[in-house]
């Protein structure tokens, strides 16, 4: 994605969240693989009832799978109103501090995604650590007295 391209008016409403939850109409991107990190799909599948009832027979599909969908902006708790985008990424990239690798590992959502629209290739080292249960864990830490 070139820099005009992340500037053109109207590309905000059409980000995706790369921090979805398993609901009908989410997009499937990634699976967790045994070393706990994200393996990327070639291109994201948009799942259905059907395969949400059938993830989250056991544990938690978000365990499991990494979903995308739709960002809703100041909608979600993890939107800044002062900054005006996602403070979650920018927690994750302060905790973490992993640094942006000379190549980036192929992802379907990229194009879209809210996390790489907002700090680029060092959203891009994080993402492959997120699971959304370590990701509530993780909130949580960060909001302990």
């Amino acid at each position: 994605m070139t820099p005009s391209e992340q500037r053109q008016p109207g590309k905000e409403d059409s980000l995706l969240c790369p921090s979805y939850l398993a609901k009908p109409g989410a997009q499937l991107f990634g699976l967790v693989n045994a070393e706990g990190r994200i393996s990327y799909l070639r291109h994201p599948i948009t799942i259905d009832a059907t395969f949400v009832q059938a993830a989250r027979a056991g544990r938690p599909a978000e365990e499991r799978f990494r979903f995308a969908g739709k960002c809703i902006q100041n909608g979600c708790h993890q939107w800044s109103d002062a900054k005006q985008a996602c403070a979650l990424v920018d927690r994750l990239i302060d905790q973490m501090e992993k640094t942006a690798e000379a190549s980036l590992p192929a992802c379907p959502i990229r194009s879209r995604c809210r996390w790489f629209r907002q700090r680029g290739q060092t959203a891009c080292a994080q993402c492959d650590e997120v699971i959304r249960h370590k990701e509530i864990t993780f909130i949580d830490a960060l909001s302990a007295p």
